[in-house]
């Protein structure tokens, strides 16, 4: 047991322990199954996904949204599914996965596409911006065109900076007083959330423009998101985004807000990565 405890509690920290567990078990297995709290699943899958990147073998996260000794818990059909999909490659039609999956609901996701968007739902993971990669229903329903082919090389990362928050654009909120100088107080990088495809408020009294100046000036690694879960991300196409890019501010494709906040801790801890570079399917 890697740790056992309520999912909220888990971050960074965790996400090195268990990517450094897997690795270190490799050779050893065919395919790795970690069971997770659903609140911070996403999170983890997605860090996973990003530091084990070319791993080849599968790694399925599953959970439950019912613990597992509640008559009507999910957890059992949820473990024999991702149990189906991780020894897939054993039996026909011999599907190799060779990537990291969340396994939830009858629906097989890629790691760092899937999101939790449903607190009571029995389907509570849902991957807006790809397609699922296999759907579990009487029989197995394959999606091989989504998968990840296999990967030319293993790259192992196993660092992260966690001094990363994530700032959605609120109508009225000037940034000077709700957030102050940042850099100052330690974050060094920011998952802005803009409206659509990449806008925000553009004049000096709103305070965005002057606020992300300074924050770049002194070094403030920032990704332009969008607040919309499917879609592109074309800052350019407005005035605040045009001026964003020519601070520095990266906006490449739209990740999930999830994805965005590990890929970015993975980036603060390795200066040679790059936020629009994909690693593992994630853009």
């Amino acid at each position: 047991v890697a740790f056992n405890r309520d999912s909220s509690r888990v971050g960074p920290q965790d996400w090195i322990s268990l990517a450094k567990m897997i690795h270190q078990h490799r050779s050893k297995y065919h395919a790795f199954l970690i069971v997770h709290g659903t609140d911070t699943m996403a999170y983890t899958a997605s860090a996973l996904s990003l530091m084990l990147s070319g791993f080849e073998k599968p790694i399925i996260i599953t959970g439950s949204q019912l613990p597992l000794l509640l008559p009507r818990s999910d957890a059992r059909q949820n473990l024999i599914d991702s149990i189906t999909c991780a020894t897939a490659g054993t039996a026909h039609p011999f599907v190799q996965l060779h990537e990291v999956a969340v396994c939830f609901g009858g629906r097989l996701m890629r790691a760092n596409r899937a999101q939790k968007t449903n607190s009571c739902s029995y389907q509570a993971f849902d991957s807006p911006s790809y397609p699922a990669l296999a759907q579990l229903g009487v029989e197995v329903d394959w999606n091989q065109s989504a998968l990840l082919p296999r990967p030319k090389a293993y790259q192992p990362r196993f660092k992260l900076d966690h001094r990363v928050i994530r700032i959605p654009i609120v109508p009225g909120c000037d940034p000077r007083m709700a957030y102050g100088d940042l850099y100052a107080r330690g974050v060094r990088g920011v998952v802005l959330e803009a409206f659509g495809l990449g806008n925000f408020p553009d004049t000096p009294a709103h305070g965005w423009m002057p606020w992300l100046r300074q924050q770049r000036k002194q070094g403030l690694l920032i990704n332009l998101a969008s607040q919309c879960t499917i879609g592109d991300i074309r800052p350019e196409l407005y005035r605040s985004g045009f001026l964003a890019l020519e601070m520095g501010i990266e906006a490449g494709p739209q990740m999930t807000p999830e994805c965005a906040v590990a890929k970015m801790m993975l980036c603060l801890a390795y200066r040679d990565l790059n936020l629009s570079s994909p690693l593992a399917g994630e853009l």
